[in-house]
Protein backbone atom coordinates (compact mmCIF):
# COMPACT_ATOMS: atom_id res chain seq x y z
CA UNK A 1 0.00 0.00 0.00
CA UNK A 2 2.58 2.72 1.21
CA UNK A 3 4.36 1.45 -2.67
CA UNK A 4 1.12 2.39 -4.34
CA UNK A 5 0.83 5.17 -2.45
CA UNK A 6 3.98 7.06 -2.98
CA UNK A 7 3.65 6.20 -6.28
CA UNK A 8 0.32 7.91 -6.68
CA UNK A 9 1.28 10.88 -4.54
CA UNK A 10 3.68 11.69 -7.86
CA UNK A 11 1.37 11.15 -10.36
CA UNK A 12 -2.64 12.00 -9.70
CA UNK A 13 -4.04 14.51 -11.44
CA UNK A 14 -5.30 15.79 -7.87
CA UNK A 15 -1.38 16.03 -6.89
CA UNK A 16 0.08 17.98 -9.84
CA UNK A 17 3.55 17.27 -8.91
CA UNK A 18 4.68 15.63 -12.58
CA UNK A 19 7.56 17.70 -13.54
CA UNK A 20 7.09 19.68 -17.05
CA UNK A 21 9.48 18.17 -18.69
CA UNK A 22 8.39 14.92 -19.56
CA UNK A 23 5.40 16.62 -21.25
CA UNK A 24 8.10 17.55 -24.19
CA UNK A 25 9.11 14.70 -25.93
CA UNK A 26 6.35 11.74 -26.64
CA UNK A 27 9.15 9.08 -26.64
CA UNK A 28 10.33 10.42 -23.26
CA UNK A 29 6.42 10.67 -21.27
CA UNK A 30 6.22 7.18 -22.96
CA UNK A 31 9.46 5.66 -21.52
CA UNK A 32 8.54 7.29 -18.20
CA UNK A 33 5.11 5.89 -17.94
CA UNK A 34 6.72 2.25 -18.55
CA UNK A 35 9.22 2.79 -16.18
CA UNK A 36 7.20 3.84 -13.69
CA UNK A 37 4.56 0.96 -14.60
CA UNK A 38 7.55 -1.41 -14.33
CA UNK A 39 7.85 -0.32 -10.77
CA UNK A 40 4.30 -0.85 -9.98
CA UNK A 41 4.46 -4.27 -11.22
CA UNK A 42 7.60 -5.51 -10.05
CA UNK A 43 9.44 -2.99 -7.50
CA UNK A 44 13.30 -4.74 -7.73
CA UNK A 45 12.69 -5.45 -11.90
CA UNK A 46 11.60 -1.77 -11.76
CA UNK A 47 14.33 -0.47 -9.68
CA UNK A 48 16.71 -1.99 -12.35
CA UNK A 49 15.15 -0.99 -15.22
CA UNK A 50 15.29 2.79 -13.76
CA UNK A 51 18.81 2.24 -13.25
CA UNK A 52 19.28 1.07 -16.47
CA UNK A 53 17.66 4.29 -18.02
CA UNK A 54 19.75 6.49 -15.99
CA UNK A 55 23.38 4.73 -16.94
CA UNK A 56 22.22 5.09 -20.59
CA UNK A 57 21.90 8.53 -20.23
CA UNK A 58 18.05 9.16 -19.97
CA UNK A 59 18.73 12.72 -17.52
CA UNK A 60 16.30 14.17 -15.75
CA UNK A 61 13.20 12.11 -16.76
CA UNK A 62 15.08 8.41 -16.10
CA UNK A 63 16.40 10.04 -12.85
CA UNK A 64 13.16 10.89 -11.76
CA UNK A 65 11.41 7.57 -11.99
CA UNK A 66 14.40 6.14 -10.39
CA UNK A 67 13.22 8.51 -7.50
CA UNK A 68 10.02 7.35 -7.48
CA UNK A 69 11.89 3.83 -7.03
CA UNK A 70 13.42 5.22 -3.69
CA UNK A 71 10.17 6.27 -1.86
CA UNK A 72 8.61 2.97 -3.48
CA UNK A 73 11.38 1.27 -1.78
CA UNK A 74 11.00 3.40 1.61
CA UNK A 75 13.67 5.49 0.69
CA UNK A 76 12.36 8.83 1.07
CA UNK A 77 15.33 10.57 2.66
CA UNK A 78 17.33 9.42 -0.64
CA UNK A 79 14.31 10.30 -3.08
CA UNK A 80 14.21 14.12 -1.18
CA UNK A 81 18.14 14.02 -2.13
CA UNK A 82 17.62 13.05 -5.65
CA UNK A 83 14.90 15.16 -6.14
CA UNK A 84 16.96 18.54 -5.06
CA UNK A 85 19.85 17.29 -7.24
CA UNK A 86 17.45 16.57 -10.24
CA UNK A 87 16.00 20.82 -9.75
CA UNK A 88 19.31 21.68 -9.95
CA UNK A 89 20.30 20.07 -13.62
CA UNK A 90 20.12 21.95 -16.91
CA UNK A 91 17.60 19.23 -18.35
CA UNK A 92 14.94 19.60 -15.52
CA UNK A 93 12.55 22.07 -17.55
CA UNK A 94 11.60 25.69 -16.49
CA UNK A 95 11.40 27.36 -13.07
CA UNK A 96 8.04 25.57 -12.84
CA UNK A 97 9.14 22.18 -13.46
CA UNK A 98 11.95 23.24 -10.99
CA UNK A 99 9.27 24.23 -8.57
CA UNK A 100 7.77 21.06 -8.69
CA UNK A 101 10.57 19.28 -8.13
CA UNK A 102 11.46 20.79 -4.71
CA UNK A 103 7.68 19.89 -3.72
CA UNK A 104 8.13 16.70 -4.54
CA UNK A 105 11.39 16.68 -2.20
CA UNK A 106 9.39 18.11 0.25
CA UNK A 107 6.78 15.60 0.25
CA UNK A 108 9.55 13.10 0.66
CA UNK A 109 11.05 14.82 3.08
CA UNK A 110 7.46 14.63 5.33
CA UNK A 111 7.73 11.08 4.84
CA UNK A 112 11.31 11.08 6.35
CA UNK A 113 9.82 12.66 9.17
CA UNK A 114 11.62 15.99 8.66
CA UNK A 115 9.65 18.68 8.53
CA UNK A 116 12.89 21.34 8.84
CA UNK A 117 14.00 20.12 5.60
CA UNK A 118 10.65 19.81 4.22
CA UNK A 119 10.34 23.50 4.57
CA UNK A 120 13.56 24.45 3.04
CA UNK A 121 12.66 22.79 0.22
CA UNK A 122 9.46 24.11 -0.08
CA UNK A 123 10.74 28.06 0.19
CA UNK A 124 13.09 27.15 -2.08
CA UNK A 125 10.58 26.43 -4.97
CA UNK A 126 8.21 28.99 -3.99
CA UNK A 127 11.51 31.45 -4.26
CA UNK A 128 11.25 30.16 -7.65
CA UNK A 129 7.75 30.62 -9.12
CA UNK A 130 5.72 31.87 -6.03
CA UNK A 131 2.11 32.04 -7.69
CA UNK A 132 1.78 28.19 -7.49
CA UNK A 133 -1.24 27.14 -5.67
CA UNK A 134 0.47 23.65 -4.95
CA UNK A 135 3.18 25.04 -3.40
CA UNK A 136 0.83 26.61 -0.77
CA UNK A 137 -0.92 23.13 -0.28
CA UNK A 138 2.79 21.34 0.53
CA UNK A 139 3.73 24.25 2.76
CA UNK A 140 0.41 23.62 4.97
CA UNK A 141 1.31 19.77 5.04
CA UNK A 142 4.89 20.85 5.99
CA UNK A 143 4.23 23.22 8.88
CA UNK A 144 1.25 20.56 10.14
CA UNK A 145 4.14 17.95 10.49
CA UNK A 146 6.07 20.32 12.44
CA UNK A 147 3.29 21.40 14.15
CA UNK A 148 3.35 24.54 13.15
CA UNK A 149 -0.38 25.25 13.15
CA UNK A 150 -0.84 28.77 12.47
CA UNK A 151 1.68 28.82 9.36
CA UNK A 152 -0.26 25.15 8.36
CA UNK A 153 -3.45 26.66 8.62
CA UNK A 154 -2.42 30.34 6.78
CA UNK A 155 -0.76 28.42 3.96
CA UNK A 156 -4.36 26.48 3.37
CA UNK A 157 -5.89 29.81 3.21
CA UNK A 158 -3.46 30.78 0.80
CA UNK A 159 -4.06 27.76 -1.61
CA UNK A 160 -7.41 27.87 -1.32
CA UNK A 161 -7.52 31.83 -2.27
CA UNK A 162 -5.97 30.80 -5.51
CA UNK A 163 -8.39 28.30 -6.16
CA UNK A 164 -7.17 25.34 -4.64
CA UNK A 165 -9.74 23.14 -2.77
CA UNK A 166 -9.24 19.77 -1.75
CA UNK A 167 -10.30 17.42 1.16
CA UNK A 168 -6.54 16.95 2.49
CA UNK A 169 -5.93 20.51 2.63
CA UNK A 170 -9.10 21.27 4.29
CA UNK A 171 -8.44 18.88 7.12
CA UNK A 172 -4.83 19.75 7.76
CA UNK A 173 -6.39 23.46 8.48
CA UNK A 174 -9.24 21.35 10.40
CA UNK A 175 -6.60 20.02 12.61
CA UNK A 176 -4.68 22.91 12.80
CA UNK A 177 -7.89 24.78 14.38
CA UNK A 178 -8.35 22.23 16.40
CA UNK A 179 -4.73 22.90 17.87
CA UNK A 180 -4.99 26.15 18.30
CA UNK A 181 -8.92 25.97 19.94
CA UNK A 182 -10.48 27.18 17.35
CA UNK A 183 -12.95 24.09 17.41
CA UNK A 184 -15.72 26.35 15.62
CA UNK A 185 -13.30 27.22 12.74
CA UNK A 186 -12.56 23.47 12.74
CA UNK A 187 -16.26 22.67 11.92
CA UNK A 188 -16.36 24.67 9.00
CA UNK A 189 -13.02 23.41 7.13
CA UNK A 190 -14.79 19.54 8.12
CA UNK A 191 -18.19 20.78 6.38
CA UNK A 192 -15.75 22.02 3.39
CA UNK A 193 -14.39 18.91 3.28
CA UNK A 194 -17.47 16.56 3.64
CA UNK A 195 -18.97 19.10 0.60
CA UNK A 196 -16.58 17.38 -1.58
CA UNK A 197 -16.39 13.92 -0.23
CA UNK A 198 -19.49 13.08 2.16
CA UNK A 199 -18.07 9.55 2.70
CA UNK A 200 -14.09 10.50 3.52
CA UNK A 201 -13.60 9.01 6.29
CA UNK A 202 -11.31 11.17 8.15
CA UNK A 203 -12.93 14.02 7.59
CA UNK A 204 -16.28 11.87 9.59
CA UNK A 205 -13.97 11.04 12.05
CA UNK A 206 -13.06 14.74 13.04
CA UNK A 207 -16.55 15.44 12.78
CA UNK A 208 -17.37 12.96 15.47
CA UNK A 209 -14.18 14.01 17.64
CA UNK A 210 -15.72 17.72 17.09
CA UNK A 211 -19.24 16.51 18.19
CA UNK A 212 -17.61 14.71 21.71
CA UNK A 213 -15.71 17.87 21.74
CA UNK A 214 -19.60 19.81 22.13
CA UNK A 215 -19.15 21.52 18.70
CA UNK A 216 -22.63 20.18 16.29
CA UNK A 217 -21.93 20.02 12.55
CA UNK A 218 -25.04 20.16 10.89
CA UNK A 219 -25.76 17.84 7.38
CA UNK A 220 -26.17 20.31 5.44
CA UNK A 221 -22.75 19.39 3.50
CA UNK A 222 -24.61 17.02 0.89
CA UNK A 223 -26.65 19.31 -0.52
CA UNK A 224 -26.16 21.42 -3.32
CA UNK A 225 -25.85 25.21 -1.59
CA UNK A 226 -29.01 26.39 -3.47
CA UNK A 227 -31.08 23.55 -0.83
CA UNK A 228 -29.50 24.96 2.19
CA UNK A 229 -31.82 27.28 2.51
Amino acid sequence: MKTLLAIASLLTPEAPYLPAYLDRIESTTDRYADCVRLLSDDLSVGRLAAERWVSEGGGAPALHCLAVADLANGYPKLAAVRLTEISERADAGDSRARSRLLAEAALAWIDAHDPEQAEGSILAAKRLTPDLPELDFVAAKAYAAGEKWQAAADAVTAAEGAGLKTVEAYLIRARAQRALGKNVNAADDVVAALTIDPYNIDALTMRGELRQAGVEIEAYYGADEGDEN
